[in-house]
């Protein structure tokens, strides 16, 4: 397969950008930490429900410039497939807190520029049950979703579903009631995160609804039946055991009403879609 591979691309930095903003260089000293020794799946405009276009390695933290301002480099490999996409440019995405609760039962990530909307996020903060970060996406396009999830994790053993049913679903059920119709009041639809333990470590599990129908998409049933066709495709998948899977994306499927598996990622760096 031809690829085309663009060393040292900027990804992020501490100088101002298009959106206003200077990332803290603690928050990218974070960012190159987690990615220290990955290979990282390059997204479309960060748009899980998006097939991926190729993979980032090699990420690094440089000074630049003689303003003290540092810059995160990136080895970018651009699949050719994808191309044309790729070249509008490579960016970060990771998460920082804005409302932090030890006990909260529920995290909610709001998108640029919602997070710089003081009155509304003190209007989330009311909930005393709900821990609050921002997604910092340097992307020319406004997001339109947030992110949300139990901050409960368990591990997909044989009782997994009785620990969802009884523990995680009553949690998501009271942020739905809580906060949808606030979310939409802002043009925000929303992507459900949850994590899950599974052969020593922690997996992502990116539940991407039907736009406008996530009271349906995100309700028990839905959610158990795509957990439970994750814990199967694990427990024989041989990739899956021998290098560990960092991330599973289900996209809900109109024709079959159900989620369905769109890309599985694991901790090599491989993708299986």
């Amino acid at each position: 397969m031809t690829v085309h591979r663009f060393e040292g691309q900027k990804l992020a930095g501490t100088s101002l950008d298009s959106q206003g903003e200077r990332l803290k260089l603690e928050d990218l000293q974070a960012y190159v930490a987690f990615c220290s020794g990955r290979k990282l799946p390059l997204h479309q405009q960060h748009q899980m429900s998006e097939p991926t276009t190729g993979f980032i390695e090699n990420v690094r933290l440089v000074q630049e410039g003689v303003a003290d301002d540092w810059a995160v480099l990136g080895d970018v490999t651009v699949e050719s497939g994808a191309f044309d996409k790729g070249m509008r440019g490579f960016s970060i995405s990771f998460m920082a807190p804005l409302v932090e609760r030890e006990h909260a039962n529920c995290s909610l990530y709001i998108p640029y520029p919602h997070y710089n909307n003081q009155e509304f996020v003190e209007e989330l903060a009311s909930d005393s049950d709900l821990k609050i970060g921002k997604w910092v996406k340097k992307s020319a396009e406004t997001t339109t979703y947030a992110l949300f999830g139990a901050t409960i994790a368990f591990a997909l053993t044989p009782v997994w579903d009785h620990v969802y049913k009884s523990r995680i679903a009553p949690i998501i059920d009271r942020f739905l009631d809580d906060h949808l119709e606030q979310l939409g009041s802002k043009n925000l639809s929303l992507e459900h995160v949850q994590i899950v333990l599974q052969g020593g470590h922690e997996v992502e599990l990116r539940f991407i609804p039907e736009r406008g129908k996530e009271r349906w998409c995100f309700n028990q049933q839905c959610i158990t039946t795509g957990i439970a066709l994750v814990a199967q495709n694990l427990l024989t998948n041989a990739v899956a055991n021998e290098y560990g899977v960092q991330r599973v994306v289900l996209r809900y499927s109109k024709t079959s009403r159900a989620y369905e598996i769109s890309r599985i990622e694991y901790r090599n760096g491989h993708i299986d879609v």
